[in-house]
C-alpha cells in the first residue's frame, strides 16, 4: 500500500486572462501581458491559496505564468522556480494569430489541423503528445522533489489539461470536451507511481467580477 505521508499536492494554477486571450489569438510559446482582469484572476488566486502550507512555486518561464506565480509566492515569501517544460504546447505558425487569420494566410494545411488537432502539427510546433509528455516528466519529477509538501504550479491551460487527461485515460481525440478556466485550480496529489486528480478548474474564487468568458485555452 502506497505511504500516504509520502504524497506531494501539486496545485496548478492556470495564468490570468492575457491581452490574447481576449482577441482570441493562438498564444503557445510567445507571450502576451495579463489584462487588468488578469491580474485580479491571479490576485484571487493569490488570496484562496495564502493559508496553504505552501513549500514551493514553480511556474512556466512564460511571462503570464510567471506573473501569476509571483503574485502567489509573494504571501509565502518564497521564490518562483522557472522551467521550460511548464510552457504551454508551442503551436508554430499559428502562435499571435486568430484562427480567422490563420484560415486565410497559412494554406490546406490548416483545414487539417482543424479537423485532427492531436495527429496535425502546425508548421515549427510540435505535437500534442510530445506536450503531454514533457509536462507529465515535469510534474513527477517535481512532486518526487517534494514528498508530503504542498507546491503550486502555475502553467497554462493546455498542460494543466495534459495532466489530467494523462492520469484519468481521456483520449486526446476528446479535447475540446473539457476547459481549463483563466486562475482556476487543478490539483493532484500523490507520487510519481500513483498520482491521483484531486480537484479539475475549481474557480469558486473567481466569482462575480474576476470571472472571465471562456477564451482561448493555450
Amino acid at each position: 500500500m502506497q505511504d500516504r505521508g509520502r504524497d506531494a499536492t501539486l496545485v496548478l494554477v492556470r495564468h490570468g486572462e492575457t491581452v490574447w486571450n481576449r482577441e482570441g489569438r493562438w498564444q503557445g510559446q510567445r507571450d502576451s501581458g495579463l489584462t487588468a482582469l488578469g491580474r485580479e484572476q491571479g490576485r484571487r488566486a493569490a488570496e484562496r491559496l495564502s493559508s496553504l502550507p505552501i513549500s514551493a512555486v514553480y511556474s512556466s518561464d512564460v511571462g503570464r505564468a510567471r506573473e501569476t506565480a509571483e503574485m502567489i509566492a509573494a504571501p509565502h515569501g518564497l521564490p518562483v522556480t522557472l522551467r521550460e517544460d511548464l510552457r504551454e504546447r508551442n503551436y508554430g505558425v499559428l502562435e499571435g494569430k486568430t484562427t480567422e487569420e490563420a484560415a486565410r494566410s497559412e494554406g490546406p494545411w490548416f483545414l487539417a489541423w482543424q479537423a485532427d488537432h492531436v495527429r496535425q502539427t502546425p508548421p515549427t510546433g510540435e505535437t500534442q503528445p510530445e506536450m503531454c509528455d514533457r509536462v507529465m516528466a515535469a510534474l513527477y519529477e517535481i512532486a518526487d522533489a517534494h514528498p508530503g509538501k504542498t507546491v503550486v504550479v502555475a502553467t497554462h491551460g493546455g498542460p494543466i489539461k495534459s495532466a489530467v487527461f494523462r492520469l484519468l485515460s481521456i483520449p486526446l481525440s476528446l479535447w475540446q470536451l473539457a476547459w481549463v478556466s483563466n486562475g482556476s485550480i487543478t490539483i493532484l496529489r500523490g507520487t510519481p507511481d500513483l498520482m491521483r486528480l484531486a480537484t479539475f478548474n475549481d474557480v469558486c474564487h473567481l466569482e462575480g467580477p474576476a470571472a472571465s468568458a471562456e477564451g482561448p485555452e493555450d
